[in-house]
């Protein structure tokens, strides 16, 4: 019998995949100048994964051939992609405080090529950084970059989250198969 716990682990896995593609491409497609940072096209491939991950866990549930050891090898696999990309965000972002406005902290912030949407040097020396527009204010521009850190921090945070749901997911499929049930899921 399909249990509502099921479908309700793998809708959050499913809706934090989609939230992590979705901060991860709206991040991407922000940049300016340059290529964006391999961390962020790294949680566009990890959301990307989830979504698939979540897909087959799903289909788990309705087709008892697909064996219990595939979902619980992408879960593994899954949660390694998940807790490697909320570190490479952390240690990214190490240091930052989106709320805080300080001088010393919005420099920190307009410097970490993870928010400031890349950056042009000019054959001066000038740098000019693909998140501020030339018609910004200093409000409008520490707008534009908390915006683009809180987008950073959710994705990192989301990350986290999403590694406990698929550790969760393995102590279940773990728990399923020692029990040695081959039934409709290993979430039950």
């Amino acid at each position: 019998m399909i249990s509502a716990v099921s479908f309700g682990v793998r809708g959050l896995q499913f809706v934090f995949a989609v939230t992590i593609l979705g901060l991860s491409v709206a991040l991407i497609k922000a940049q300016k100048y340059g290529d964006a940072p391999t961390t962020t096209k790294y949680s566009s491939f990890t959301g990307a994964f989830g979504i698939i991950v979540c897909a087959v866990g799903v289909a788990r549930l309705f087709i008892d051939s697909v064996p219990d050891i595939v979902t619980l090898a992408l879960d593994g696999i899954l949660g390694v992609l998940y807790l490697g990309g909320g570190i490479a965000w952390a240690v990214g972002l190490k240091g930052i405080q989106c709320t805080n406005n300080d001088d010393l902290n919005a420099a920190n912030m307009l410097l970490n090529p993870l928010i400031n949407q890349g950056t042009f040097t000019y054959p001066n020396g000038a740098i000019e950084y693909g998140i501020i527009d030339s018609t910004d204010t200093r409000d409008g521009a520490w707008s534009k970059l908390q915006s683009s850190c809180q987008k950073g921090f959710s994705d990192e945070i989301i990350q986290f989250i999403s590694f406990a749901i698929a550790i969760a997911l393995l102590g279940l499929g773990y728990l399923r198969m020692r029990k040695g049930g081959s039934g409709s899921s290993y979430v039950v």
